[in-house]
């Protein structure tokens, strides 16, 4: 039986590595980009809720990890223009979300959010990266 399950677990070891493989970078960074709007719209739902701290703080974090891995994985030899765009856009979004945190101020995330619709919505990082 463990035979079995040893075999279970490296064929889905493999299959899931080559999955994450066969994406191309654009789709990867949009998955990613997508899941920062998602945590800092639980950042902005749950601001001023005070029973609501631990899913705050969470998802602040969660954002916050999101920003730096996007921001650290930019080529900036390959497309200096669309890199320099994206990671001012990125610091935007991180600055943003600090001062939701501390200030309880929405708005400008509520923008920074805006900001990566409008960039990811389109073909503008696909046409500048292909």
């Amino acid at each position: 039986m463990s035979g079995r399950l040893n075999k279970a677990k490296k064929f889905y070891s493999t299959t899931e590595k080559s999955s994450i493989k066969v994406q191309d970078p654009v789709s990867i960074v949009k998955t990613m980009v997508k899941e920062l709007q998602n945590s800092m719209n639980k950042v902005i739902d749950s601001t001023g809720k005070e029973n609501e701290r631990f899913v705050r703080t969470k998802y602040f974090s969660r954002s916050l990890v999101i920003i730096y891995t996007l921001q650290t994985t930019l080529d900036f030899d390959k497309g200096e223009k669309l890199a320099t765009k994206l990671f001012q856009i990125y610091e935007y979004c991180r600055q943003q979300l600090i001062k939701c945190f501390k200030e309880q101020v929405v708005d400008g995330t509520h923008k920074a959010i805006n900001a990566l619709e409008d960039i990811f919505s389109t073909n503008t990082v696909e046409s500048n990266v292909t």
